[in-house]
């Protein structure tokens, strides 16, 4: 019996109590364990402690019961052993990202922690947990933004931002309609490992909405800087509201991306291991074949013997990384040659028919090995890259290149707007500073060199000091064009 068996079945008697006061030395007597060992068996098994697991099994069937039913919180805590609305609170929040009010509200419907006997896929829930309550977390911010936008945007005297806080409250509704749907395929990968290959398009639809989040905080910013000054104050809460959001938006994309990557590695590595046991199989089947085609010397089988063993050998040597499905193929052609010689003798000689059988073993082995890989991420057996560029830093320059792109195409709207207020010195002054950041921004950024990037980000602190100064002499019609600056200048200090 697997030595987890006993801790598989105490899962089978958390559901059956999980109403009840559950302790590890009661469940540990359940399956006649110390409770030591049965600590220890567990968290190898499931991949956390067994209380942890409790709550987190007793806070997934409550969330059912807040999407499911119109029994209060406080209800639904006590039917789940919990003290008080404030402790139900904290636990639910803890493994949910959320507040269970704020679950009930939004209606979550998926994403909930399932009991599973499966060790590995056990382990890998733990990390879609941890996505899901990032994500979560970020689809409640992001609808909470939007109702407090429709809530605090009429201001006496300036109805006409009420337009564009229609449009800023809409976006936020989009961004967080796309995070629920990165939430399917984040529970996806829980069900189905091999769906990890779908992690770059989910990290990208993240990185999206954190873009989006980001650029209408800037907007909301660029549009109040335009307005006057005792309507700037009263919309300031708002405009709050959407840099907080903004700055939880970056920092759950950190995290996310964090949490894909962990998960990845632990898939990878589970498919690495299978793999390398599929391989050895099948080298072990191709040694026996060779072995018991050597074993008799008085028949003329040794060439098959001999091409067997080879092939059996090249197979073992090769590093798991350099096997693909083509590879495996090739082989498998080569030893239909093989088999097909074999056959051949047998029907010249139907007494060996049983020996050279054991090719045939070889090639279902084989078989097993091509649709085992076939069915492989591309990335999964982790080949090594020598001399492959850092990617990260190669994204860290794209991105902020990107964001230099955003903020020239916002200051030459700007100098277009303020045309007619502009004397002929500030205006050539704001377009020889357009033309400058134009002319850094639309270098060469494929090459990461470490001088290239320091040049890149002096030019644009000096085009920053230079649009801060222009914006203290237009003062107070230079209050957008203050902001913009102070958007390059906080682009080059995270860079």
């Amino acid at each position: 019996m697997d030595r987890f068996e006993a801790v598989f079945h105490s899962l089978d008697v958390i559901e059956e109590k999980i109403r009840e006061k559950l302790t590890v030395e009661k469940l540990a007597d359940s399956v006649h364990f110390s409770r030591y060992h049965y600590q220890r068996l567990f968290r190898e098994a499931v991949g956390e402690s067994v209380m942890r697991y409790v709550a987190g099994r007793r806070v997934a069937l409550a969330a059912r019961e807040l999407a499911e039913t119109d029994d209060t919180v406080l209800e639904i805590a006590l039917r789940y052993g919990y003290d008080s609305h404030e402790g139900f609170t904290r636990n639910f929040r803890a493994h949910m990202g959320v507040t269970p009010a704020e679950y009930r509200k939004y209606h979550f419907s998926i994403g909930l922690p399932q009991t599973r006997k499966e060790r590995k896929t056990m382990t890998y829930s733990k990390n879609t947990d941890e996505i899901i309550r990032e994500l979560n977390g970020l689809i409640v911010k992001t609808r909470e933004t939007a109702a407090f936008t429709g809530k605090n945007r009429d201001i006496p005297g300036a109805e006409s931002y009420g337009e564009f806080w229609s449009w800023a409250g809409d976006r936020m509704e989009a961004v967080a309609d796309a995070l629920a749907k990165i939430l399917e395929r984040v529970t996806a990968i829980a069900q189905r490992p091999d769906e990890i290959s779908a992690r770059f398009m989910i990290m990208k639809a993240v990185e999206d909405a954190a873009f989006w989040l980001r650029l209408t905080a800037f907007q909301t910013r660029l549009t109040i800087a335009r307005a006057r000054p005792e309507h700037r104050g009263a919309f300031e809460p708002i405009c709050q509201r959407y840099d907080s959001l903004a700055r939880s938006a970056g920092t759950r994309a950190e995290q996310i991306s964090a949490f894909l990557g962990d998960l990845a590695e632990l898939i990878f590595r589970d498919m690495r291991d299978n793999a390398a046991l599929c391989l050895q199989r099948a080298v072990e089947s191709g040694r026996a074949a060779a072995e018991k085609l050597s074993c008799s010397p008085g028949l003329p089988y040794g060439y098959i013997a001999e091409t067997v063993a080879d092939l059996a050998e090249e197979l073992d040597a090769l590093p798991l990384w350099e096997v693909n499905v083509n590879r495996l193929e090739d082989y498998c052609i080569r030893l239909d040659i093989i088999g097909a010689a074999g056959t051949l003798d047998g029907i010249r000689a139907p007494e060996h028919k049983a020996l050279l059988d054991s090719i045939g073993d070889f090639r279902t082995r084989m078989n097993e090995a091509v649709i085992f890989f076939r069915d492989l991420p591309t990335d999964a057996m982790g080949a090594p890259a020598p001399g492959k560029p850092d990617r990260a830093a190669a994204k860290e320059l794209e991105d902020m290149v990107l964001q230099g792109n955003i903020l020239l195409f916002y200051l030459k709207g700007e100098i277009q707007k303020m045309d007619t207020c502009l004397d002929r010195e500030h205006k050539a002054a704001l377009e020889e500073i357009s033309g400058r950041m134009e002319g850094v921004l639309r270098r060469d950024i494929r090459d990461t060199d470490a001088d290239r990037r320091t040049d890149i980000l002096r030019e644009l602190r000096e085009i920053y000091r230079a649009l801060t100064k222009q914006a203290e002499e237009l003062a107070p019609r230079g209050a957008a064009i203050e902001y913009i600056g102070q958007e390059i200048g906080k682009m080059t200090q995270r860079s």
